[in-house]
């Protein structure tokens, strides 16, 4: 190893080179972990902000169709009937599906 040190060097500048390399390897760590936490950070509260706004969105949308239910209950009633046959003739369709 002795014979790859530049003519002139000694072991303690080797030594201050290396402990160099270790403190910006050291810092780089740093910095990439702060950035790392920083994305992590705000991509949490992007999440949490669209949350927030898809329960907005839901219950708004469920709001208005309690309200239209209330106002046309016969025609709820119809067309609940309907999805509930259609979705029986469905089910029992994908039911028997092989059998026949």
């Amino acid at each position: 190893m002795a014979d790859n040190m530049p003519p002139g060097s000694n072991g303690e500048q080797l030594g201050a080179e290396v402990q160099k390399a270790r403190d910006h390897l050291k810092s780089a760590g740093s910095s990439a972990a702060d950035s790392v936490r920083e994305n992590l950070s705000s991509a949490a509260e992007t999440a949490r902000s669209g949350a927030r706004n898809a329960t907005d969105w839901a219950r708004s949308r469920f709001a208005d169709l309690q309200g239209r239910v209330e106002r046309r209950p016969q025609s709820a009633a119809i067309w609940a009937l309907g999805i509930g046959v259609v979705a029986g003739f469905l089910l029992g369709t994908l039911l028997r599906g092989g059998r026949d």
